[in-house]
């Protein structure tokens, strides 16, 4: 009987822990997913925000002629044989960020030509046709997002230089037509390194 007495109050003491135990979660709070707010006193301090290093321009030039992404020469004067002048930059921690071309001729502004880099070295350029009555002073500047002047590069487009033909004296039927000047060259030197 002594066993009965014992299974039957260990019987109830379990009901009885469960009773207690599902009024007890009945009566409990609700419980938030997020994480309560500390006391200003002890409230850890704010992350830094991620801070972008600012863009740069590590090279720029004029050229001619864009090659398997690289300039074919460098220009600093171009004669008015040519129609067509390609600015080449190679930019530092760009991505994501609009870069723009400005194209200048004597102060005014030619074009502007917004850039994408896709990654924080990127080789970009853009071109201008250029008139041949539009010599004097070219100039590009590289811009960031907000405008700002990250490097400014000029070039000179000057008057083609005149053919110089000697008239000989030859009888009128015999004269030859006058020889057409021609282009200028351009050193078309791959730079060794960019």
């Amino acid at each position: 009987m002594r066993t009965f007495h014992t299974t039957i109050l260990a019987s109830l003491a379990v009901v009885l822990l469960l009773v207690i135990g599902t009024a007890q979660a009945q009566n409990a709070p609700a419980v938030s997913s997020a994480m309560p707010a500390a006391p200003a006193s002890t409230a850890m301090p704010a992350a830094p925000a991620a801070t972008h290093k600012p863009p740069a321009v590590m090279h720029a030039q004029f050229t001619t002629g864009v090659s398997d992404r690289a300039p074919v020469d460098d220009v600093s004067s171009l004669d008015n044989s040519h129609d067509q002048i390609f600015f080449f930059s190679v930019l530092k921690d760009a991505a994501g960020q609009t870069i723009t071309h400005r194209w200048e001729f004597n102060g005014k502004t030619m074009a502007e030509v917004k850039l994408q880099p896709k990654a924080d070295h990127w080789r970009t350029w853009s071109s201008k046709r250029l008139m041949p009555e539009q010599t004097g002073t070219w100039t590009v500047e590289v811009l960031d997002d907000s405008g700002k002047v990250l490097m400014s590069k000029s070039f000179d487009y000057t008057h083609a230089p005149m053919s110089d033909s000697k008239a000989t004296h030859k009888p009128p039927a015999m004269q030859s037509a006058p020889t057409p000047a021609a282009p200028a060259s351009t050193n078309t030197t791959p730079p060794s390194s960019l």
